[in-house]
Parts: C-alpha cells; sequence; structure tokens
C-alpha cells in the first residue's frame, strides 16, 4: 500500500521483548544494499549506550536516546530527536535519506511513539507510518507473553511478526508459539526468521493489507493474553470529516481502553483514506493509493477489554 503525501518519509518501528534479536534483524537490513539510505533511531536501556555501537554500517543518521523507555514522560525526546533529524536533513547536515527505521528497547510500550509519530504537528507533518514490526523470540516467547505485558503489547499491535531463533526452536514449539500470536492478533502477517534472514520487504510497507492473510470474521476473539482483535466493516462513501469525528468518538468513550485503531475507507469524496488511533486520541486521516476490495471500509480494534459503542463504526449517518 502506498500513501497518498508521497513527499513524507516512511517510518518503520521495529520492537520486541529484549534479546528477541531486534538489532541483528537491522544489521542484516542494512546490509542489503536494497535498504541504503536509511536513517536509523535508535532507543536503549541503561546509561550506557551500546545498542547503536552494535547497528553497522551506519553513520551520523544514527539518532541514540538514553531514556531507556519511551513512555509518555520521554516523548519530549522523542519528538526532539525526529525533529532535529529531519531539521538537519533540510540543512544538509546529514545525507539524504529515504526512510527512517526507530528500533525501540525490549521494556517500550510501543503506543506512546506511534502517538508521537502520529500526533505531533512537525513529526506528522514530515514522517508517515509504514509499519509496526514485532520481534518475538522464538526459544523463549512463550514465556514472555505469559510473564511481560509489554511482550504482549508489542505483539498485539504489529502489523507484522518476526519469530527469531528459529533454527533454536523445536518444530512443536514454534507452531504453539506461531498458533498463540495469530490469536493474539489475527491481523498480522507472521513469518520465521534465522539470524535476520528476512528480505527488507518483510519490512517496507508492513501496514499494506494487500500483503495479509484474510481479514478474519467480523467481530473479535477473546483469549488468554487479555488482549482483544475485533474487525468491523464501516459504511462506504461517508463524509470524511464526519467519519474521522465518529472514529474520536468512538476512542474518547472507550476511556483508554485501544492499544491501536487502524481504518481504511472509502469517503464521499471517491479516496480511500487511512485511519489511525492509540488509546483515546484518534489522528488525522491519510491518503491512500489503493488496497484491496475486501479491506476497504473496515476498522481494526486491538484493545484491552470488548470494545463498547461499536455502532459508531458501523453505523451510517
Amino acid at each position: 500500500m502506498q500513501n497518498g503525501s508521497n513527499s513524507k518519509i516512511p517510518v518503520t518501528l521495529i520492537t520486541g521483548f529484549l534479546g528477541a534479536g531486534k538489532s541483528t534483524l537491522l544489521n542484516a537490513l542494512l546490509r542489503d544494499p536494497r535498504f541504503a539510505g536509511s536513517a536509523i533511531l535508535v532507543n536503549e536501556f541503561g546509561d550506557i549506550g551500546i545498542d547503536g555501537a552494535l547497528v553497522r554500517g551506519v553513520d551520523e543518521t544514527v539518532i541514540t536516546l538514553s531514556t531507556g523507555c519511551i513512555c509518555c514522560a520521554m516523548r519530549g525526546e522523542m519528538i526532539t530527536a525526529l525533529r532535529d533529524l529531519h531539521f538537519k536533513r533540510v540543512r544538509g547536515e546529514v545525507d539524504e535519506f529515504q526512510r527512517l527505521v526507530i528500533e525501540t528497547t525490549g521494556l517500550a510500550d510501543p503506543a506512546p511513539i506511534l502517538a508521537t509519530l502520529l500526533g505531533d504537528p512537525v513529526a506528522a507533518t514530515v514522517y508517515r507510518l509504514d509499519g509496526i514490526v514485532a520481534v518475538v523470540d522464538g526459544e523463549h516467547g512463550e514465556a514472555h507473553l505469559d510473564d511481560r505485558a509489554e511482550a504482549r503489547a508489542q505483539a498485539a499491535i504489529a502489523d507484522r511478526l518476526l519469530i527469531s531463533k528459529a533454527d533454536r526452536a523445536a518444530p512443536e514449539a514454534l507452531a504453539r508459539l506461531e498458533a498463540r500470536l495469530a490469536a493474539l492478533n489475527p491481523f498480522a502477517e507472521i513469518r520465521t526468521m534465522i539470524l535476520g534472514d528476512v528480505p527488507p520487504e518483510a519490512l517496507v510497507g508492513a501496514f499494506d493489507p494487500s500483503r495479509r492473510r484474510e481479514p478474519p470474521p467480523e467481530g473479535g476473539n477473546d483469549h488468554r493474553d487479555g488482549i482483544r482483535s475485533a474487525g468491523f466493516r464501516m459504511p462506504a462513501n461517508q463524509p470524511r470529516a464526519a467519519l474521522a469525528s465518529r472514529i474520536a468518538v468512538f476512542l474518547m468513550l472507550n476511556g483508554g481502553r485501544i492499544l491501536r485503531f487502524k481504518a481504511i475507507a472509502r469517503c464521499d469524496d471517491g479516496q480511500l483514506w487511512a485511519f489511525h488511533g492509540v488509546r483515546h486520541v484518534a489522528y488525522p486521516p491519510e491518503p491512500v493509493d489503493d488496497c484491496p476490495e475486501t479491506y476497504e471500509n473496515r476498522a481494526v480494534v486491538i484493545s484491552e477489554a470488548p470494545p463498547e459503542h461499536p455502532q459508531l463504526l458501523t453505523e451510517a449517518d
């Protein structure tokens, strides 16, 4: 899926729990010439930064955040980094880059990062979300999902799930993990990898409905991880402003239980629009060039409890 705002820099967010293999994946991709011209933003945990040193083949376009996590209290540093990188690019102080990759610390909840990308006035003008990729540890992923809320949130809101260390886990364990991830996030494509051996296409265009499995039935699923995934059919040819307003009310009335909201709708102007939301906040819609008909006028809701007031999404004005 391409975004109608072609001048914006696409952003790939790589998340995953501690030790899952995010830096290994990033290093493998940066060795591929098809991923050249990317800027890297690395978030670290602890006072001594080492992750930036582990990312090979990159230069001064690497920015390291040392806050240890990107939570609501630390978003200011993320905003500053995104703005500084843009202005350095404009002034010619860093090389032109065609893509920004953000690698989060393993303890980060990706939702505030997503909120920054979509909500900050400067960031939203310069950058566009191209997708969230979560790396899940093939050896220890089930234990992480059992024990850590961060791991569950990372997997739940991802557009693509990459199971690492496929050579180190028993086939039956990998099958269990893949089945659990599919239940936790039925809207994401799932791949396995060894030492980051996935093509760049696995990261580019992760928020691309044409490359996903067929959408699951309307409604949702409840499961052991306490996170619910639900799909809703929305009416077509609605006024864009009215639809955006209804989505905003839906998120507000759900009181922050929504981890992620995403939708693609063809509005009364004939244009496809992508709508995003995080927690109780809705963000301005972005034009979309194309998507399969099966994904038109559909909303995906990832939430910590069954969403209330779904009629705001499903009923026409």
